[in-house]
């Protein structure tokens, strides 16, 4: 039995369990109530994203899953992923915050990342977390894509007291379609004039061949059919650029089907195809938390004359799509993509942070870094004149 979910007591002491990956089925039902009381869940914190990732990652990177439990139940959970990862001559022992060290190749970015934790227990679960912390033998801790917030806040106060971390900041820019709404604005008429006759031009051209049409993949069969679209347009695109694209990767391809296959059912992921006639315009992989949409992988064809906007296109249908269906917002995630500065005119931070131990091997890193950067300068110069 899983336990009530209720407000702390003014007198709490956190307790923290360890589980292993195989014992995900047990905590599973602990982490589907801390995602639907928790302020700070997103869809990388769901058990669809965990649950997949556990299915292809968990026996090769061996995670922990830290659950935290004060007056008799949950409060808090998350997973540990603890790494020792070469850099030139050193190796360097790293722990990330929820799902990652997959290694450059399998890599699966992180967003909206936290500490799932009741609101009122962040300060508690933070202490006990840097406990948990502290009694580790590790060089650096990385928590990628975190959304600043009282979680941020209290580990640096509680959790790692004692220093300080490297934070870069990236803003996601979104769609409020929840204004949008309220405003009975079209979404056309909150764009720049340059966009909106760049998107005009495009949907004439196209109409020349037919009425554009949006298609939302009905079932999971539709879903990864429109999936393998999906993939076939994206590296075929990337790959004409001499780039591996996305989908190189046979492990992550694995993942993002066994997320589709988990998360799909519940209505939790979002294929949507635009197309016209008999041709694809593009195709969008995208997840569906808690009436926010996230835009997560596209494939575009751009097999048709330069003057096209595919992507402009497939984001504006889908755009109107969510508008209409109730959807509160469309994020594009993190990225300063020019795309998505034209397409969304909102935007917020995510911190990709980084606490490092005293080590002497990590100031010679460091050092090492900079000397590399200085002798790159030169030929930069060089090149621009």
């Amino acid at each position: 039995m899983v336990g009530r979910l209720s407000g702390p007591a003014p007198s709490r002491r956190v307790v923290v369990s360890i589980y292993q990956p195989e014992d995900w089925i047990r905590v599973a039902p602990w982490w589907d109530r801390l995602v639907e009381c928790s302020p700070y869940a997103s869809f990388y914190l769901s058990a669809h994203w965990i649950g997949a990732w556990l299915q292809v990652f968990g026996q090769r990177l061996r995670p922990q899953i830290l659950l935290f439990e004060g007056d008799g139940h949950p409060v808090g959970v998350c997973l540990l992923v603890e790494r020792t990862e070469r850099r030139g001559p050193f190796q360097v022992r790293r722990i990330y915050l929820n799902t990652g060290g997959e290694g450059p190749v399998d890599r699966i970015m992180m967003e909206f990342n936290n500490i799932l934790c009741l609101p009122g227990w962040e300060q508690e679960v933070a202490a006990a977390f840097g406990r948990v912390l502290r009694a580790r033998q590790w060089d650096e801790f990385a928590a990628e894509g975190v959304s600043p917030g009282p979680i941020l806040s209290c580990l640096d106060t509680e959790g790692f007291p004692e220093g300080s971390w490297s934070r870069t900041l990236h803003d996601t820019f979104y769609v409020n379609l929840a204004r949008l709404r309220q405003s009975k604005t079209p979404y056309e008429d909150s764009l720049s004039a340059n966009t909106r006759r760049q998107l005009r031009r495009s949907l004439e051209i196209y109409g020349q061949q037919g009425a554009v049409r949006t298609e939302v993949a009905p079932d999971a069969c539709t879903a990864q059919r429109m999936f393998d679209e999906l993939i076939e347009l994206h590296q075929r695109r990337w790959t004409g650029r001499g780039q591996p694209g996305a989908f190189a990767s046979p492990r992550r391809v694995e993942f993002f089907r066994a997320l589709i296959g988990r998360a799909f059912p519940a209505g939790a992921i979002q294929m949507l195809r635009v197309a016209v006639g008999q041709s694809t315009i593009g195709v969008l992989f995208n997840f569906v938390q808690k009436g926010k949409v996230y835009f997560f992988q596209s494939g575009f064809n751009y097999s048709q004359e330069r003057r096209l906007k595919p992507g402009f296109v497939t984001h504006a249908c889908a755009i109107r799509h969510c508008l209409e269906q109730g959807f509160d917002e469309y994020d594009f995630l993190a990225g300063d993509a020019r795309y998505k500065r034209s397409l969304a005119k909102d935007q917020r931070p995510l911190a990709w942070m980084v606490f490092a131990r005293p080590r002497l091997k990590l100031a010679l890193i460091a050092r090492l870094r900079a000397v590399k950067r200085a002798a790159k300068r030169p030929a930069l110069k060089r090149a621009e004149g």
